[in-house]
């Protein structure tokens, strides 16, 4: 047997026979609101999916190094594919290539010796994780080799991790038993190569996961429970805390979904949660303790007739500045029930700056 399948069997056989270890749930605290959370309106849309019904689903945001105008964001329609937007929301591709549920990027990827953008999706039509390389010039998406099997049942959540200077990671979950399962991605030449390095079992359903590649923490967020941490390193185990709970007293109701990270100055930041089941976004401080700092919701903008926002699914977030409208950074979040009725679900852009304003924080303060 090969050493790598000898791995992968033990991984396994430990998972299954091991409990996890379960800290006493996170103690509730006062929220900073009162009985109706503030609201910030978006400033943009997407286009439609293409897709009828439940389709959209988790975006990825790509911040251009030379023109923050010309940043993107990566869309999955999790009946077609993958779409790419621009920064007013207008469709620049669709890759018609499976159920595509879950996308997540890292830049500074090292293939024969060029520095690239390597983006990731979990693919539930062929059980794989498919990889592409974003093109900065053209904006376009353009596949990286061959789809990566998960030998998962059914992938659903997925996230990356990339070490400062050193490797890449991808984690993916199974909605059918609640799995996480890591891989190391390499290139070897020209070809990327996928090492399975861990499993863990986090308990019940879990979508949404965000790696702070700074900390080396890992985040997931389990459907019907709560907000956990874990360690992001391949020997992090399964070692997690609680951050939240579901029907806490800070206001989470099931499900809980997409989760990202707004990175600021000097290892500060929020962890930026949909709270689906309430129709409204979870903040906590980046920094160890992950205070709660409150509750928001995006309402209709009716200036620019821009519908409310509720049931998100997948969302990210970026302190970086992206011109005019997002000084400083971008919010982008899946909406559930696109308005007028009728039309196909679609992504919001939100200003940074409107939610620092409501939450009474700036700077990471």
């Amino acid at each position: 047997m090969a050493t790598r399948d000898w791995f992968s069997l033990v991984a396994i056989v430990v998972a299954g026979c091991t409990q996890l270890e379960e800290p006493a749930s996170a103690p509730d605290k006062a929220p900073h609101y009162g009985l109706s959370p503030p609201s910030v309106t978006a400033r943009a849309e997407t286009a439609p999916v293409e897709s009828p019904e439940d389709a959209a689903d988790d975006p990825a945001i790509w911040v251009h190094p030379l023109d923050p105008q010309q940043s993107v964001i990566i869309g999955t329609d999790k009946q077609r594919g993958l779409m790419v937007y621009d920064l007013e929301g207008r469709l620049l591709q669709s890759l018609y290539d499976g159920r595509l549920n879950n996308v997540d990027l890292r830049d500074g990827f090292n293939i024969a010796g060029r520095l690239m953008t390597l983006v990731a999706a979990s693919n539930r039509t062929d059980r794989t994780i498919a990889l592409y390389f974003l093109d900065p010039d053209a904006r376009r998406l353009v596949r990286a080799g061959p789809p990566v099997p998960t030998g998962l049942g059914d992938p659903y959540g997925l996230c990356m991790f990339a070490q400062p200077g050193g490797d890449h990671f991808i984690f993916v979950s199974d909605s059918n038993d609640g799995r996480y399962r890591q891989w190391r991605i390499r290139a070897e030449g020209e070809t990327i190569v996928a090492e399975r390095v861990r499993d863990f079992q986090v308990g019940s359903k879990a979508e949404g996961c965000v790696a702070d590649d700074e900390t080396g923490k890992l985040y997931v967020a389990e459907e019907d429970v709560g907000l956990w941490e874990y360690r992001a390193t391949a020997d992090g185990g399964r070692t997690r805390t609680m951050i939240d709970r579901v029907g806490g007293g800070n206001g989470l109701a099931a499900d809980i979904e997409g989760v990202s990270i707004l990175r600021d100055r000097d290892g500060r930041g929020f962890i930026v949660l949909s709270n689906q089941g309430a129709n409204s976004y979870a903040v906590y401080r980046r920094e160890a303790g992950h205070a709660f700092v409150g509750l928001f919701q995006i309402a209709a903008n009716d200036v620019q007739e821009i519908d409310g926002v509720t049931e998100t699914d997948g969302l990210d977030v970026t302190s970086r500045p992206l011109g005019a409208l997002y000084p400083e950074g971008l919010l982008v979040v899946q909406d559930g029930s696109n308005q007028p009725a009728g039309q196909f679900q679609n992504f919001k852009f939100v200003s940074w700056r409107d939610v620092a304003r409501v939450l009474g924080i700036k700077d990471g303060g």
